[in-house]
């Protein structure tokens, strides 16, 4: 089972780069594959970048029952080393194994998961973000947080944030949930792993920009096929793309 991985980064219209991605090739004599990472740090890049230098270290497994726990362990160790940090991250991780046909997906927040199946149905990670998701809005306003315009606050603290879920970000602690959704998909043709700034930072275009990768996953997209697209609507964010496809 052959395979391409391609990535491609833009800094958009801002002076700074907070997004940092990661991927490696597995190899065991039980499976092989590739685990490919997105990190969106806001209010700094120390979250992000931690993420980055560590999660190869904190991640392995041997057999494929295990990379759901393993994925979840990953995501509270990274939590755990991180709660005291006031930059925060994103965390979107997606386990392919080529040798067993699957796709194991770990998210917290809403740096964007896509897979395309080959039974031609495309899956998206969801928004851990009180703007588009008013399920995770009624979660954190249940958990004492203060929605307004979009975003949550604490009652001691107006610096706010869209993300429900994320790392770091340690004066919104007692509101953000650390708990991340990780699901498992068979049959993966194309896997898009990227920041959000990828696809719309509002997050209120989401649905139809999605049926757009879906033409591009159908027609095989690498990552900078992927950020050339979000280029040509504008870049009002940095923008972080890692395509693993089928030839």
């Amino acid at each position: 089972m052959k395979n391409t991985i391609t990535r491609a980064q833009r800094r958009g219209s801002r002076d700074y780069q907070e997004d940092y991605y990661y991927f490696s090739r597995m190899e065991t004599a039980e499976l092989n594959g590739w685990m490919l990472a997105v990190m969106d740090g806001h209010d700094g890049k120390e979250v992000a970048e931690f993420c980055r230098e560590e999660i190869g270290k904190l991640f392995e497994i041997i057999n494929p029952d295990e990379t759901e726990p393993k994925l979840r362990r990953l995501v509270s160790e990274l939590n755990s080393r991180t709660a005291n940090f006031q930059a925060g991250s994103t965390l979107s991780v997606a386990v392919i194994l080529e040798s067993h046909f699957m796709a194991s997906i770990a998210i917290l927040g809403d740096s964007p998961v896509v897979v395309f199946d080959k039974h031609g149905k495309l899956h998206a990670s969801p928004e851990h973000n009180v703007r588009s998701n008013p399920e995770e809005r009624a979660a954190v306003e249940k958990r004492g947080g203060v929605y307004s315009d979009g975003y949550i606050f604490t009652r001691e603290s107006n610096n706010g944030l869209q993300l429900s879920r994320a790392l770091g970000n340690a004066h919104l602690n007692e509101i953000l949930s650390r708990e991340p959704d990780i699901y498992t998909i068979s049959d993966p043709q194309w896997v898009l792993v990227a920041s959000d700034g990828v696809f719309d930072p509002s997050h209120e275009h989401t649905s139809h920009l999605l049926e757009e990768i879906k033409q591009h996953a159908m027609n095989n997209a690498s990552a900078e096929d992927i950020v050339r697209w979000a280029e040509i609507r504008g870049l009002e964010d940095n923008a972080t793309a890692i395509v693993w496809s089928l030839p």
